[in-house]
C-alpha cells in the first residue's frame, strides 16, 4: 500500500497480516480467488481486495470500480506499486441501475485517509449530515459491458446502501454468468427490502458470513453487529449452515455444465 493510500489497511496488514481486515470476508474471498479467473470489485476503495485477488491467483483478471476521484488516484498508485497494471483494470465510475447524472455524497474524513463511506443512496446518513457532494455520471454494468465485455465469477459489492441499485444494473450479467457475490449490507431503517427483492428475483440464496460458518437467511433486517457481509449464492443447499464452500462451488460448476 502506497503512502497515504490506505493507512488503516496498511497498518493492520503490517502488524497482523491478512486477517487484520474483515477476516471472515477476506477468507471467503480468498477461497473464491484461488478458483476464479475473474473478479469484479465494486467499491474498490484503495484496492485491498483487488490487489489481494491478483497476488493470490496469478491467472485472475480484476475489474475495479471506485467513484471517489481522490481515492481512485491512490487505487491506481497501489496497482502500479504492485506491478499489476496488466491484470487489474480500474475505472473511476459509480455503478448503479441506470446511466446518467448522479450525486455522490462524500463525508469528510478525520484522518489522513479519505472517507470510504461515500454513497449514491438518497436519504442516507451522509446526506442528512450535510456531506459534500460530487456531481458525476453513474453507469449501469449493462452499459459498461457494451464497451468492456466481462464474464462474472466472483463479485464484491461495498457501496454504502446502494447495493440494490448496483445489483439491478448487473442483473443481466448475473443471470447469464451466475457469479458468487460477496456484499456488504448494513442495517438500515428500511430493512434492506429492495436488496432482498432483487436477490430473490435473481434466484440467489443469501448466507450471512460469520466466524462459525455461512448461515442461510431469508432477510437482512436482524441484529448482526459482528458481521455485515453476506455471500449471495447462485446455488443453495438443504443445510441451514454451510461450513465448507467447496460444496457450493462445485454445485455451481455442475449447474453451468448442465
Amino acid at each position: 500500500m502506497g503512502r497515504d493510500a490506505g493507512i488503516f489497511l496498511a497498518s493492520g496488514l503490517y502488524w497482523d497480516g491478512l486477517d487484520s481486515f474483515e477476516p471472515q470476508t477476506s477468507r471467503t474471498l480468498r477461497f473464491f480467488f484461488s478458483r476464479a479467473t475473474t473478479f469484479v470489485d465494486v467499491g474498490a476503495n484503495y484496492g485491498f481486495y483487488s490487489l489481494l485477488a491478483a497476488h493470490w491467483n496469478p491467472n485472475i483478471q480484476v475489474v475495479a470500480f471506485e467513484p471517489v476521484p481522490q481515492i481512485f488516484e491512490r487505487l491506481q498508485g497501489n496497482i502500479r506499486l504492485n506491478g499489476l497494471q496488466q491484470r487489474v483494470s480500474s475505472y473511476c465510475l459509480a455503478l448503479s441501475d441506470r446511466s446518467g447524472p448522479a450525486k455522490l455524497y462524500v463525508p469528510q474524513s478525520d484522518s489522513r485517509d479519505f472517507e470510504s463511506t461515500a454513497t449514491l443512496a438518497e436519504g442516507n446518513w451522509q446526506q442528512r449530515k450535510g456531506s459534500p457532494t460530487i456531481d458525476l455520471q453513474s453507469i449501469s454494468f449493462a452499459d459498461f459491458e457494451k464497451q468492456h465485455p466481462a464474464r462474472l465469477e466472483i463479485v464484491k459489492v461495498d457501496v454504502e446502501d446502494h447495493e440494490a441499485s448496483v445489483l439491478r444494473g448487473m442483473q443481466e450479467a448475473i443471470r447469464r454468468d451466475r457469479p458468487f457475490i460477496v456484499c456488504e449490507i448494513l442495517p438500515r431503517p428500511h430493512g434492506n427490502e429492495r436488496t432482498r427483492e432483487i436477490v430473490s428475483s435473481l434466484g440467489y440464496t443469501p448466507f450471512w458470513i460469520t466466524p462459525s460458518g455461512y448461515l442461510k437467511v431469508s432477510q437482512f433486517d436482524f441484529d448482526r453487529r459482528d458481521s455485515e457481509d453476506f455471500l449471495l449464492s447462485p446455488v443453495s443447499t438443504e443445510a441451514e449452515v454451510v461450513t465448507d464452500l467447496n460444496g457450493l462451488w462445485h454445485r455451481r460448476l455442475a449447474d453451468i455444465a448442465a
